[in-house]
């Protein structure tokens, strides 16, 4: 299989105003490969708290990797902007607000730290994807937006399987205007496409309002309120990997900005602000897709929702309800579903209520939700506290009606601060020793996993860092997982070591998965990156002879590919990722790899060899 890529980018320059600590964008990130100079999947890892680019969603990694190209500019962003960022909770948006017209704008990260509900911790998280940018005088804050923003993306992806050649390619394209409009179009096609014209994609207009208005959207959005018990698109984490991953953080409307578009709602959205009450409305149109598309959607439907939240200093509550009315298609010939339509004119309906709370420093959520139709009730509570100045812990328990749930976890710091070898500045230093830990318990009333009876399930998780010296730091991982049904358990047992000094790097993995048989994948990388370029190479080997054991490990890729591939059979890889900063507003990024099935397993599936080639080109102005 041969793969050629290839990406464009144009965008106008965008200058900072820098102060001591604060964050410059992607303007001055090297040339790297998939990784920033201190690594973008590192920086996405840690804003969405997960210990492996293994459990990241792949929508998500492309949001947030937007965010890395064209942070966030916090002191000109409106609250709805803020919030429908999904970079911050509710509260940290108010206490952002009420801070920067209290004092001014926002000139470090050492002070976006001290702003309530931040802190050293969530400011370092933050750091990649904000911009402290500002236009106005000491302890006054900025009024306007920038003036225009345009960028372009195209990609290209052909490949050659068993002398069949297949080919794939991406465009996206966004214009903003003083920060108020948003222009946004993706088109994409992917291989084994019956025509030779996109097949997914997705659009958005969107205007931002300054004071009452919020935003109105046009196009794709997507819809995430309170915890996810009623209206929630997208990836949502099952793993509770750390306590930023026992909560949500609902970002209400956003426009949705992705090659597929599947996972969006198209239609109409819009939100306001009433003091410190934020109303959102929209109405998605079902089957509206297949049709500016040109094709014949078996049938149509309206799902309207509405969102009532009020937001106090330290709290919020919000109500969310919606409707889905049942599919309708005019008759032809006779026949239709107008029945359908006069019987049942309403196939979905729900609302919930949730609520946030931080008290005396203790962080409170929930919310309860109720299906209409099936009159099934549905619950979340939890907290995130510090018990400690190293020991942050969190709790959760659900409810639904074919699954209770209860969860605990935690983060922990312990010794002296280590600096970094060849990092300076705000961030640069980490404690000895660091890890995450999490119990995660369900049962179902139902026989589920193949169990006889009720189902039942414990998942365990410790993954412990020890930073040895400024250049090397070794993590051990492990997880459990029990169950009563045919998989009685599963152990994953992961021991990481890195190296970092300066330019160079280098990290040892070996991973031994246990489930219907021992699985086991290792691997070795070394890389090199200067300010204009960056090279890794990466060469492993895996012996899994059950699909069960199959490991997942993350490749390092051009921008804009997030490659989690599942390594199953008995074999080697290699792969050899580089990124050049040619020009000040040209980089080019190529990626060549050979998967190779030497050895054959006696329980396997056949496996087929795979050689790939991948070339981006990244053009700024």
């Amino acid at each position: 299989m041969l793969v050629y890529a290839a990406t464009a980018l144009l965008s106008p320059g965008k200058s900072q105003a820098l102060s001591s600590g604060s964050c410059t964008g992607s303007a001055s990130r090297a040339a790297d490969a998939g990784d920033g100079k201190y690594g973008d999947l590192e920086a996405i890892m840690r804003l969405s708290g997960v210990d492996a680019p293994e459990l990241l969603d792949e929508y998500d990694v492309e949001r947030l990797s937007a965010f890395l190209d064209t942070p966030l500019e916090i002191n000109l962003a409106a609250r709805s902007r803020l919030v429908s960022s999904g970079l911050f909770t509710q509260y940290q948006v108010a206490s952002l607000l009420d801070y920067r017209e209290r004092h001014g704008d926002v000139l470090s990260l050492n002070e976006l730290a001290a702003v309530d509900g931040f802190s050293q911790e969530r400011a370092e998280a933050l750091a990649p994807f904000v911009s402290l940018f500002s236009d106005a005088a000491p302890g006054k804050a900025s009024e306007k937006g920038r003036d225009v923003s345009n960028s372009l993306y195209l990609r290209s992806n052909v490949r050659d399987v068993a002398g069949s050649p297949e080919y794939a390619y991406g465009m996206k394209y966004r214009f903003g205007l003083n920060g108020r409009l948003e222009i946004g179009i993706t088109a994409n096609r992917t291989y084994g496409s019956n025509t030779g014209y996109p097949d997914g994609g997705s659009f958005h207009i969107i205007y931002y309002g300054r004071r009452r208005l919020g935003k109105i959207v046009v196009g794709d959005y997507n819809l995430r309120y309170g915890q996810g018990l009623a209206l929630w698109n997208g990836f949502r984490m099952n793993s509770l990997t750390s306590p930023e991953s026992f909560y949500l953080r609902p970002s209400g409307i956003s426009p949705y900005w992705s090659y597929s578009g599947t996972d969006s709602r198209r239609g109409l959205a819009v939100d306001f602000n009433i003091g410190r009450i934020a109303i959102s409305s929209s109405v998605a149109v079902r089957g509206l897709r297949e049709m500016m598309a040109g094709e014949k959607p078996s049938c149509l439907s309206l799902l309207p929702a509405v969102n009532v939240a009020w937001y106090g200093s330290n709290a919020q509550v919000s109500l969310t309800g919606y409707a889905e009315t049942a599919g309708f298609r005019l008759p032809e010939s006779g026949n239709g579903n107008t029945d359908r339509w006069i019987d049942a004119p309403v196939s979905d309906a729900g609302c919930s209520v949730d609520f946030r709370w931080c008290v005396r420093g203790v962080d409170l959520f929930g919310e309860a939700a109720l299906d209409a139709i099936g009159l099934e009730p549905a619950a979340v509570m939890g907290a995130v506290f510090n018990a400690g100045e190293s020991l942050t812990l969190a709790g959760r328990a659900g409810y639904s009606a074919d699954r209770y749930s209860a969860a605990a976890g935690g983060r922990f710091l312990a010794g002296d601060r280590v600096r970094l070898k060849g990092r300076t500045g705000f961030g640069s230093s980490v404690s000895r020793h660091s890890g995450t830990f999490s119990i995660d318990a369900a049962y179902y009333p139902e026989p589920e996993y193949g169990s006889s009876g009720p189902g039942m399930q414990i998942k365990l998780l410790l993954n412990y860092t020890v930073q040895v010296n400024p250049a090397i730091a070794m993590t051990a991982r492990i997880s459990e997982r029990l169950r009563n049904g045919t998989e009685k358990n599963r152990t994953d047992l992961r021991m990481d070591v890195k190296y970092s000094s300066g330019e160079w790097l280098a990290a040892i993995r070996m991973n031994g998965l246990y489930n219907k048989s021992l699985g086991l994948l290792g691997y070795i990388e070394c890389g090199w990156k200067p300010d204009w370029m960056s090279v890794y190479f990466r060469a492993g080997m895996f012996r899994i002879d059950n699909w069960h054991d199959r490991i997942y490990a993350y490749e390092r890729d051009a921008p804009g590919n997030f490659n989690v591939p599942a390594y199953y059979g008995r074999g080697c890889w290699a792969a050899l990722t580089a990124g050049f900063k040619l020009f000040r507003r040209f980089r080019a990024y190529f990626r060549v790899s050979t998967l190779q099935y030497p050895w054959k397993s006696p329980t396997a599936s056949e496996r087929s060899p795979r050689n790939e080639c991948r070339i981006l080109l990244t053009f700024s102005l």
